[in-house]
């Protein structure tokens, strides 16, 4: 189902993953045709009849093999005036009891859990604009309070 007000605009939905920790989840890109070797989120392009809450919780399970509960996450932005290209942005966020086993895909050559410092330095030197955007975002919202969520990992 696509999202009200968006009619034939590409819409990327990711998801910030944090652990108890209280450190986040940066993927690398690898020889992706799109932004290659970038840092990066789990999660990818809405399909058509596809809304940006389902395409991001299957984009995770596809490109970081674990699997997250929708009731267990955040939505913190939605919109389209960080895109150069007319994109629709969506970022969620769940922070999880414990760390999951990232299982990645083709599209990432990486992961690593870093601090909050990190993950902003990364995103903010990024050359994706999606990843300004949840740096801004991520700044903003200085306390963070995301639900703490169960997860599944593939096996």
């Amino acid at each position: 189902m696509q999202e009200a007000g968006i009619i034939n605009m590409k819409q990327v939905s990711k998801l910030v993953v944090i652990d108890n920790e209280n450190n986040y989840l940066l993927m690398q890109r690898s020889d992706h045709p799109t932004f290659p070797n970038d840092p990066d989120l789990p999660g990818g392009t809405v399909e058509e009849g596809e809304s940006s809450l389902d395409a991001m919780l299957r984009e995770v399970f596809e490109e970081a093999g674990f699997s997250i509960d929708q009731n267990d996450v955040r939505k913190l932005y939605d919109g389209a005036e960080y895109s150069k290209h007319n994109t629709h942005y969506s970022l969620y966020v769940a922070k999880l009891l414990k760390c999951p086993k990232v299982v990645i895909s083709w599209e990432h050559s990486s992961y690593a859990w870093v601090d909050r410092d990190e993950f902003l330095d990364s995103a903010k030197n990024a050359i994706d604009t999606y990843m300004h955007m949840v740096h801004d975002v991520i700044l903003r919202d200085k306390v963070l309070e995301a639900t703490t969520c169960k997860w599944s990992q593939t096996e």
